[in-house]
């Protein structure tokens, strides 16, 4: 569950854009002002309940190194998957 927390505080800002852009400007609202403190505040206390102590420091340190790897290779993997789709629709436009 945690993890899930702080990707999805993570995520606000941008999903708060997304929603301004598609004209769900209440749902918008909704989000920054509800939701997201509500995210905010229980990503702290699951912070601070599991990243005690020095123990807890690499814990922390290592766990947001592989997330950030981790999200670095989806990233790299979506690009290609767009690259590889573009190829194909080109492909089958010229003859």
């Amino acid at each position: 569950m945690h993890r899930q927390v702080q990707d999805s505080v993570q995520a606000l800002p941008y999903v708060i854009e997304q929603q301004k852009k598609e004209g769900k400007r209440v749902r918008a609202f909704i989000l920054r002002y509800f939701s997201g403190p509500m995210l905010r505040m229980v990503n702290r206390l699951l912070n601070a309940s599991r990243y005690r102590g020095k123990e807890g420091q690499k814990l922390k340190q290592t766990e947001q190194m592989r997330r950030h790897l981790d999200h670095k290779k989806a990233a790299v993997k979506h690009v290609q998957a767009q690259i590889q789709a573009a190829q194909k629709a080109q492909k089958r436009r010229a003859p």
